[in-house]
């Protein structure tokens, strides 16, 4: 397939640079788009099309005639206008669906098939067909997460900022008793290397989702404890086969240091939880069942292709307000037809100005 693929390559977060990476290795032919022209993060020399943030979706596919799909994979990746005449599939990837669910399910609507991370939320997605909401849980790309053969010095890693009580509790009970990374967010290609020192990473997650952390944990050959939830990782892995759980701190506390003195069998779960991820977890296992449903399933369906012109235009300008589009949000209000839509798109170019303001975007 050649598959237009949206991303933002201006910094070291989202999922986008992996599978870009992956998909190539699947055959694929992969067009990066978005629109800033600078190189992917770290790795010099990749080729971006860089297009005005106000493009239009026939404009990127006048360019790209023979391309198959358009997946756009947050965040801060480009989405064009037009997208409910685009002539071919369109399908997006949403990471936090636990933050925003409203602003989330405005841009859900965007795309013909949404692809979801975390099971408990694919519920929030109605207003359109229920066969194109999917939940596609995370997966690691193996070659990059994995165990890099250094000493496992570390007794506990943590990914992540302290700025919930409970994570300060907990890692201020582990920092006493044991040798502990520091607790902060490390860029992805920091992960591996931490994770291959690290003989348990502790997994906090502040809603009911599974996080990234859980498969990279798995994949560089530690071993995972995770707060015990209805999240959706009992339909993938089985605790104490693959993966320890807890539901107290006490419970943690028992359990690191259990398994800190039971080498044996740290290390058994811990390889469990490996060969789990290479079976079933791979970056390319997901991204193949991921085009499979959307070349298998309903085709040009999102519900901004059904929309009358005031609430498509309404759609769009709720999307780019949230994303600090200001430059598209006053474009598009220069090419309003009537007063009356001229007005909304500055007033949500206002709003996105001051989000970006106060956020200090």
């Amino acid at each position: 397939m050649k598959i237009l693929l949206s991303y933002g390559s201006e910094h070291d977060k989202g999922e986008g640079v992996h599978y870009d990476r992956v998909l190539r290795r699947l055959g694929h032919d992969v067009v990066h788009i978005n629109a800033a022209t600078c190189p992917t993060y770290g790795e010099p020399g990749r080729v971006v099309c860089g297009y005005p943030p106000d493009v239009s979706i026939l404009e990127i596919v006048k360019d790209h005639p023979d391309a198959d799909l358009f997946l756009y994979i947050e965040p801060r990746a480009l989405v064009p206008r037009d997208l409910e005449a685009s002539p071919i599939p369109t399908a997006c990837l949403l990471s936090d669906t636990h933050r925003n669910p409203k602003a989330r399910r405005t841009l859900a609507a965007l795309f013909d098939h949404v692809f979801v991370y975390h099971r408990n939320h694919t519920a929030a997605y109605t207003g359109r067909d229920p066969a194109t909401v999917h939940w596609v849980p995370y997966a690691c790309d193996t070659q990059m997460f994995r165990d890099l053969g250094v000493p496992r010095d570390l007794d506990v890693a943590f990914v992540g900022r302290l700025y919930t009580p409970e994570r300060r509790r907990i890692m201020r009970a582990l920092t006493g008793r044991h040798t502990v990374s520091e607790p902060r967010n490390y860029l992805q290609h920091e992960i591996p290397q931490l994770y291959s020192r690290a003989k348990i990473v502790i997994d906090l997650p502040p809603g009911d989702y599974i996080p990234f952390r859980v498969f990279e944990a798995m994949s560089c050959g530690a071993m995972l404890l995770t707060r015990r939830m209805p999240s959706g990782i009992e339909e993938l892995f089985r605790e104490g086969e693959h993966y320890e759980a807890f539901d107290t701190d006490d419970e943690l506390l028992d359990k690191v240091g259990r398994y800190l003195r039971d080498d044996d069998c740290r290390v058994t779960v811990a390889a469990q939880g490996y060969a789990a991820i290479q079976q079933d977890h791979t970056l390319e296992r997901r991204l193949t069942q991921t085009l499979d449903a959307i070349n298998s399933g309903v085709r040009l369906s999102a519900p901004v292709r059904s929309m009358t012109p005031w609430a498509r235009n309404l759609t769009y300008a709720r999307v780019y307000e949230r994303m600090g589009r200001v430059e598209s949000l006053l474009a598009l209000s220069h090419q309003a037809g009537d007063v009356w839509s001229e007005s909304v798109w500055r007033w949500y170019a206002c709003r996105s100005f001051a989000r970006r303001t106060l956020l200090r975007w």
